[in-house]
């Protein structure tokens, strides 16, 4: 019986024994640890990288963008009202007058336009650098506008409209990678009866110059 009990008692402590190792083997090595140090990182630091990849190509492509057909014939009919101050109509003013180098200059009112450098921004949205400061400076058709306190005056009262000229046809033509013309053509007619008796065509050069498209020649073709 004693004998019976004993090795009872050494099975027992045996099962003890295997129990606690096994329990150690499992303990140090739970499958989370390997999850934990998967790194996210390297997501985070390429996503600087790529974007800024993608606005740099976005600038680029925006600055090579050639304007459509739609865009240069909006710019041609601005450039024809804006041109029109300096020859066909100039910008409203409100009758008070100042005498300088024996024109007489009256005070522009328009609220479009109320200082030089607002005229001359209007002149360098549509316009070349060289073509704006020949309007400005008068080597078209004499100093139009100048500035007196800090307020617009022109001078001149304009022309009437060539007679003899009917309808306006414009399109454009691309003549290189970054010029294009703009060409018009007016009809002719007889001033009697209205009857077209000939035509009339101009072509006015339009480019980029300094991140700007605009025309390097112009003129009112009536």
């Amino acid at each position: 019986m004693k004998k019976t009990m004993w090795v009872a008692l050494v099975l027992a402590l045996l099962l003890t024994g295997c129990g606690s190792k096994e329990a150690v083997r499992e303990v140090p090595a739970p499958s989370v640890q390997k999850t934990e140090t998967a790194p996210a990182a390297p997501v985070a630091q390429e996503s600087p990288a790529a974007e800024e990849t993608t606005l740099e190509a976005f600038q680029v492509e925006a600055d090579a963008r050639v304007p459509l057909e739609e865009e240069i014939l909006g710019d041609y009919n601005r450039a024809v009202r804006i041109y029109a101050w300096f020859e066909l109509t100039p910008l409203a003013d409100d009758g008070t007058t100042i005498v300088e180098d024996g024109d007489v200059y009256r005070h522009v009112s328009s609220a479009e336009v109320q200082t030089l450098e607002e005229l001359r921004m209007n002149l360098r949205s549509v316009f070349s650098e060289e073509l704006t400061q020949r309007l400005l400076s008068g080597q078209e058709d004499g100093i139009r506008y100048r500035e007196f306190d800090g307020d617009l005056y022109v001078t001149g009262s304009g022309r009437e409209r060539e007679p003899g000229k009917g309808t306006v046809f414009t399109e454009v033509e691309q003549t290189g990678e970054n010029t294009y013309c703009v060409n018009v053509t007016v009809d002719l007619v007889d001033e009697t009866d209205g009857v077209v008796t000939g035509m009339e065509c101009w072509s006015f050069p339009y480019g980029l110059e300094d991140g700007r498209w605009g025309f390097t020649e112009f003129r009112l073709v009536y």
